[in-house]
């Protein structure tokens, strides 16, 4: 959440008037079938990612697009809109904040979808569809504001844990009925962590948070999709549980906070990587040469023998990043 809310600070003001968001909608009929997508270039370079296998590109996406970078491109934000800005940056998965209502986050300017996308996305794109859905205690944070659960937890801990239970069973829910979309993957969005430590106790979070994560994750993997996992800030000392929990990886995870190239040498056999440019670098007015160079050197190291998925730590917001994601994807891929 902190590195979002930076990069939402950095908007340039004067922000085109919202749309109401409209539907992509396609002529063809629907098709949901996971195996309908085999044969399709963004679905089969993710896939080969999640299976640890090289790609001749790395693959590329982002958690969050703003409406801003969207309307910068000359997109509407809409779903449509979301697919031809993937398109345009030649990303490879499509991912979808989902929720049961679609609106528009307050802070960040990213829109929540509801499941019907996703039938729409898969039968309109040849793209890797991930849902993100917020976690349990990130939708708790969300309604009751962080130092309002802090301190609920050390003077109400039983209230706290009763609300607690109440988003898990919201979040489940949602997850059942994306996966019966047949979605390929699914982000458990959940901020647990600040800039050096993580809010609570990893004990304590293993004890009364462990369990929704570890049904959230075999939920998902009965229906053959992927499961990642999302934490603002310095969530170290939780990998070790969050891999016990059976993630297949983690999701915008800071490099500043986290050392991506020593979680890709103790755990690149078991945890896809989906990360790689911290929001300071989307911050930089300009890009300096031997900062791309740095990037793209890191990148390769954490490609190597797949299992890496090129993406910010921060989502794409605002409309500034436009050109310096194209001049990112260029460095480290450049065209023939």
């Amino acid at each position: 959440m902190f590195w979002r809310q930076f990069a939402q600070s950095r908007i340039i003001t004067g922000i085109a008037t919202t749309r109401c968001p409209q539907d992509f909608r396609s002529n063809q009929p629907v098709k949901t079938k996971r195996d309908h997508q085999n044969a399709q270039t963004g679905f089969k370079k993710v896939e080969a990612a999640f299976h640890h296998l090289k790609t001749a590109t790395i693959p590329k996406g982002e958690l969050w697009l703003g409406a801003d970078i969207i309307q910068m491109a000359g997109y509407e934000d809409s779903l449509e809109g979301r697919i031809r800005l993937v398109k345009h940056l030649e990303q490879d998965m499509l991912c979808l904040p989902t929720d049961r209502n679609s609106y528009r986050h307050k802070m960040l300017g990213y829109r929540y979808f509801t499941v019907s996308a996703i039938q729409e996305a898969l039968a309109a794109t040849d793209l890797f569809v991930m849902a993100v859905i917020d976690g349990p205690f990130q939708r708790l944070v969300e309604k009751e504001g962080l130092m309002a659960v802090f301190a609920g937890w050390v003077q109400d801990r039983e209230n706290v844990l009763k609300a607690y239970k109440n988003e898990q069973k919201h979040v489940l829910h949602l997850l059942e009925d994306c996966l019966a979309h047949a979605v390929h993957g699914v982000v458990i969005a959940d901020d647990l962590a600040g800039n050096t430590d993580t809010f609570l106790d990893p004990v304590e979070i293993e004890q009364y948070f462990s369990h929704f994560y570890i049904h959230a994750v075999s939920q998902i993997h009965s229906e053959n999709a992927f499961a990642l996992f999302h934490s603002c800030g310095n969530i170290s000392k939780l990998i070790p549980q969050l891999m016990s929990h059976g993630f297949d990886g983690l999701a915008a995870v800071q490099d500043r906070t986290n050392d991506l190239l020593r979680l890709k040498t103790k755990h690149g056999s078991q945890l896809v990587l989906m990360a790689g440019i911290e929001g300071e670098i989307l911050a930089q007015n300009r890009l300096s040469l031997s900062g791309l160079e740095e990037l793209k050197k890191r990148c390769r190291f954490l490609a190597r023998n797949g299992g890496f998925i090129l993406s910010s730590a921060c989502g794409l917001y605002s409309g500034e990043f436009l050109e310096r994601i194209e001049k990112i994807y260029n460095m480290i891929d450049p065209h023939p």
